[in-house]
């Protein structure tokens, strides 16, 4: 090894010193084996587009954060209502402007006197004006036994109550003759049998009373469960919008960046034209103007995409055909800039030298391209039209009642809000965490897919 350093070095070296001087010996200069060279190498995965802007994702602690406040406000909003036992649009009598988490005085004397049944069915804590048990042949279903009875006149304001250790299971207890700390000394036994007569009325029982956690309005609704579905109307609603953008500004940029010149002038003059018109008024005259027919399409249509339009009412409508109309000017010209740049490229050349249609250059190679662009700004357009949906339901120009949104909820509660502030407070701090948070993740989404960002 000594010869061999002497013989290639270009200058005149003692290689015994230089070997002594680090270390070195003759076995140090072997060829390494198979072995050992396989535990050198270090294998990384391969990773997509997509895992890679995931895991740069997944770093950005804000949008991770914010991306989970919004998955827990879409729970709320669409799996909430299956968990409470109220309705958005059910009006309980008896629960009229009750505070978070406060029961109304027939509630109260309903818990008090029912603790040792298993359950009841008290009328004064149903929903609606007609509350009693109708005069008539009604049954209760409990643990699969069947209890039948009939009424030979309507009963209001008493508890049907079920307890299947008492010698009279079955038995009703007036309200008036329960005392406050919930004893009663007078019951009605009712006599039943285990088979329902045809045509019978059930009774679904009760075995506790669910609060009231954000309280109720002045006519009697559960303001947590009208939270909850306006959250639902607003979210539908935006991201309906922006998948609207984002079809029509795709296609429309994409054809205007790849036709180029003389088409491409006119249709960015039309979408500058466009840019020039206020969404309010352009809304307010679709109110005006389609408020008939669409009323009438509602009454005569039959099919389920009718009938879910009717219950959005015209207001909602118009909000959607206003985004068809105008907002996807947006979309279109950051798409436009998009193909402009990529339609130079070679494999654009290349497709187009084999005879690829436009139709499937754009389909194909330059939407495919330009998909950061493309979830980024529909991610950012969702709180752009759900805060344009609650603005105009806040003025009276979006749902109608008794549906309810967030934007209609902060308006009704405008009227009582020195008496009842929680009425305005929680809608409002829902709808702020939706359109906070599907900012940060918007933004999370613009650093995770731009490659110039890539750390």
């Amino acid at each position: 090894m000594k010869d061999k350093l002497k013989s290639f070095s270009p200058f005149q070296v003692d290689a015994g010193k230089i070997m002594d001087m680090y270390g070195l010996s003759d076995e140090d200069f072997t060829a390494a084996a198979d072995s050992e060279k396989e535990s050198m190498v270090e294998m990384h995965k391969s990773i997509s587009f997509w895992q890679d802007a995931w895991r740069r994702f997944k770093e950005n602690t804000v949008s991770m954060v914010a991306l989970v406040v919004f998955i827990v406000i879409v729970l709320f909003a669409f799996l909430g209502p299956v968990l409470i036992p109220y309705d958005y649009s059910s009006q309980y009598r008896s629960a009229q402007n009750l505070a978070p988490m406060q029961y109304s005085e027939n509630e109260q004397l309903t818990m008090l006197a029912t603790s040792g049944a298993d359950a009841y069915y008290s009328t004064a804590v149903q929903s609606g004006s007609l509350t009693a048990i109708r005069k008539g042949s009604h049954y209760i279903n409990w643990k699969g036994a069947t209890y039948a009875f009939s009424n030979d006149k309507g009963i209001e304001n008493a508890i049907l109550m079920l307890d299947t250790d008492a010698e009279n299971p079955l038995y009703y207890v007036k309200l008036d003759d329960i005392a406050e700390d919930g004893t009663y000394s007078e019951i009605t036994v009712v006599e039943y049998t285990s088979e329902a007569a045809e045509g019978a009325d059930e009774l679904e029982l009760s075995t506790k009373i669910f609060p009231h956690v954000f309280g109720t309005d002045s006519a009697g609704r559960d303001l947590m469960a009208r939270t909850m579905f306006g959250a639902r109307v607003s979210i539908i609603i935006g991201t309906m919008a922006a998948l609207i953008v984002l079809v029509i500004g795709s296609i429309y940029g994409s054809i205007s960046g790849l036709a180029g010149g003389r088409v491409d002038f006119i249709m960015m003059r039309i979408v500058e034209l466009i840019y020039s018109i206020p969404e309010v008024l352009i809304v307010l005259l679709l109110q005006v103007v389609l408020k008939d027919p669409l009323q009438e399409w509602f009454d005569s249509g039959t099919s389920a995409f009718s009938q879910a339009m009717s219950d959005l009412g015209t207001g909602i409508v118009s909000i959607m055909i206003t985004f068809a109309l105008l907002y996807w000017v947006t979309m279109a010209r950051i798409i436009r800039g998009q193909v402009l740049q990529l339609k130079k490229q070679e494999y654009i050349t290349a497709a187009t030298a084999l005879g690829a249609s436009n139709g499937r250059i754009i389909r194909k190679h330059l939407l495919p391209n330009c998909v950061g662009p493309l979830v980024i700004t529909t991610c950012l357009q969702i709180p752009s039209a759900i805060f344009l949906e609650s603005f105009l339901s806040f003025l009276g120009l979006g749902v109608s009642a008794p549906m309810a949104s967030l934007g209609s909820l902060c308006s009704d509660a405008l009227a009582s809000i020195t008496l009842y502030p929680y009425r305005l407070l929680f809608p409002a701090v829902v709808l702020t965490l939706i359109v906070l948070t599907l900012n940060l993740v918007g933004d999370g989404l613009r650093d995770a897919l731009d490659p110039r960002l890539k750390k």
